[in-house]
């Protein structure tokens, strides 16, 4: 592929069941830089792979997808925190398993836990979700004039305070301009969840830093 844009496995990616283990084999064996899984904790200190709050007991465990990661070390992993409080706990259960350096993180990602732990940074990409800083997001941001100035600037003043570098962004909130406004910070855009060709090949050619997509395969077959 000709452009300079990290490619990410979106969850379930080609048809594979979301957050599964037959999705986490299937991932790496993609030509897609990192994959995304979500996580939460099963309510006894156990990390999970799941997107909502499951009961049955059936969801895999987190630390079983880093078995299997652990045997392609080229390709990286992206958390996404679908609730609060996980952050500290997925960094030691990195280390534990010597993954911190391939680990992104997104999602609900602990803010105060990276202040608190700023050397976090040095072995973890954060990607901040849009909607953890903007109140309301999806209610809102058709009421707000010039939004994605309004979200540049929130955006750049979290990223300035925390030493992120990268904004995680719905695909439809992503506008020309707010690429180029936070390139100008030297930050990255990630857009999420891009699965059509005419959006691939729009933020393919602005080169924005991630794409997050359910298709890789048409991705790369394609570009």
């Amino acid at each position: 592929m000709k452009y300079n844009t990290m490619i990410t496995a979106h969850t379930g990616a080609d048809g594979t069941p979301d957050n599964s283990l037959e999705y986490v084999r299937y991932a790496l064996t993609t030509p897609a830089d990192a994959f995304e899984i979500d996580i939460r904790d099963r309510g006894d200190g156990a990390l999970v792979l799941t997107h909502d709050l499951a009961d049955d007991g059936l969801v895999p465990l987190l630390s079983e997808a880093l078995e299997l990661a652990g045997k392609v070390p080229a390709m990286r992993i992206n958390f996404d925190h679908k609730e609060p409080g996980l952050s500290a706990p997925l960094f030691r259960l990195l280390q534990e398993y010597g993954m911190e350096k391939r680990a992104i993180w997104s999602g609900s990602v602990d803010l105060p836990f990276l202040r608190e732990c700023p050397d976090v940074l040095r072995d973890v990409e954060v990607f901040l979700n849009l909607e953890e800083i903007v109140e309301n997001l999806y209610f809102n941001y058709r009421e707000i004039p010039d939004f994605d100035v309004t979200a540049a600037e929130r955006a750049i003043a979290v990223c300035r305070e925390t030493g992120i570098r990268v904004v995680n962004v719905n695909h439809i909130l992503v506008t020309r301009r707010l690429i180029e406004l936070l390139r100008e910070e030297k930050i990255g855009v990630s857009a999420w969840t891009v699965n059509d060709l005419p959006d691939m090949e729009y933020f393919l050619t602005h080169e924005i830093y991630n794409i997050t997509t359910r298709r890789p395969k048409v991705l790369f077959e394609r570009f």
